[in-house]
């Protein structure tokens, strides 16, 4: 059985990881104008810890469409 279209976004959103969506300067907050979720789930943080990392700062300069780590973030 296919899973319904609704089945089929949490899917998607539950083995997604957490990525910038542009460049984060070191000591810049993240936000939702900042990062976002991404497929493959094959990164560090997952979807789940997404609003855990609003207005968390960056330790590092970090590029566009990279994977956050935790040890990027205070």
């Amino acid at each position: 059985k296919e899973p319904s279209k609704e089945e089929q976004v949490t899917i998607d959103f539950a083995f997604s990881t957490v990525v910038t969506i542009k460049p984060i300067k070191k000591g810049e907050f993240l936000s939702k104008e900042n990062i976002w979720l991404k497929r493959p789930g094959n990164g560090e943080i997952l979807a789940e810890n997404y609003k855990k990392l609003l207005g968390k700062k960056a330790l590092r300069t970090i590029e566009n469409d990279e994977q956050l780590k935790w040890e990027d973030i205070i």
